[in-house]
C-alpha cells in the first residue's frame, strides 16, 4: 500500500482585504504512464469523439484526486492541522515508481461549488477540445503518454486558475512538485515540514509511507 498525507497547511496571507478569509484545498494526483492506460488507447484511435472521451477520463482520474471541504475563518499567517495523522490525499495498492503533485489553496470570493460541480465546470466540451489538441501534438514523440500526462496536468491548471479568477477567487498556495521512488522514499518513506510552494505564501508539512504486503506461503509457515 502507499499513502501520501498532508500534516499541516499555514497560509501566510489569506488574500482578504479584511478580516478572515474561506479556504479551499485541493490536491491532484498524477503517476507514470502505466496509470493512464486511456492515453495509449487515445494515440491508437482515429476517433475524435473517442480521444475526447479518453482525454475525459484521464483528466477524471486526476481531478477525482482530493478537492477538500473549504475551510472558514481562516486569518493570516494561520496553521491547519489534519489531526495527530494527518489527512490522506493520495492512497495506491502499489508504491509508485513516480508521481507528481499539485497542491492548491484558494482564497474563495464565490459562492463555494460543489465537487461534482466544480469539475463539470473545468471539464466542458471545449475545455476537452483544447487538451485533446495540445496531446495530439506529441504523438511522434518518443514517450508520447509521459508528455500527454504533463501536459494534461498543465491544462487542468491552467483552466482551473482560469476559472478562479474569473469567479474572484486567489491563489493563496500552489504546491507543485515531482517525486521519484528511487531518489525519494526508496524505502516507502518521507516526511518533510515546511516546505515552501511557488508562490512563497503557503508552507506544506507531508508524510510518504508506503509498505509492500507479503504473502506468507502456508506450507513454509508450518514448516
Amino acid at each position: 500500500m502507499f499513502y501520501l498525507r498532508i500534516n499541516k497547511v499555514k497560509i501566510l496571507n489569506n488574500r482578504e482585504l479584511l478580516g478572515k478569509g474561506e479556504i479551499q484545498l485541493m490536491s491532484f494526483i498524477s503517476g507514470g504512464e502505466h496509470d493512464f492506460p486511456m492515453l495509449q488507447q487515445f494515440f491508437a484511435t482515429q476517433s475524435e469523439e473517442e480521444k475526447i472521451a479518453l482525454v475525459k477520463d484521464a483528466a477524471l482520474k486526476i481531478l477525482s484526486s482530493r478537492i477538500l471541504l473549504p475551510i472558514q475563518k481562516v486569518k493570516d499567517n494561520a496553521s491547519l492541522y489534519f489531526g495527530d495523522t494527518g489527512y490522506i490525499v493520495y492512497k495506491a495498492a502499489v508504491i509508485p515508481d513516480d508521481f507528481n503533485w499539485m497542491f492548491l489553496a484558494i482564497e474563495k470570493d464565490s459562492r463555494t461549488r460543489e465537487t461534482a460541480t466544480m469539475i463539470s465546470t473545468i471539464l466542458t466540451k471545449s475545455n476537452l477540445e483544447v487538451i485533446a489538441g495540445a496531446i495530439g501534438r506529441v504523438a511522434g514523440f518518443l514517450n508520447p503518454v509521459t508528455a500527454s500526462v504533463s501536459i494534461l496536468m498543465n491544462q487542468l491548471t491552467n483552466i482551473s486558475s482560469a476559472i478562479f479568477k474569473a469567479d474572484r477567487d486567489d491563489l493563496a498556495g500552489m504546491l507543485l512538485t515531482s517525486f521519484i521512488r528511487r531518489e525519494h522514499y526508496p524505502h516507502g518513506i518521507r516526511d518533510k515540514q515546511d516546505i515552501i510552494d511557488l508562490t512563497g505564501n503557503m508552507y506544506v508539512d507531508y508524510t510518504i509511507f508506503g509498505f509492500e504486503d507479503q504473502i506468507i506461503n502456508q506450507q513454509d509457515y508450518h514448516q
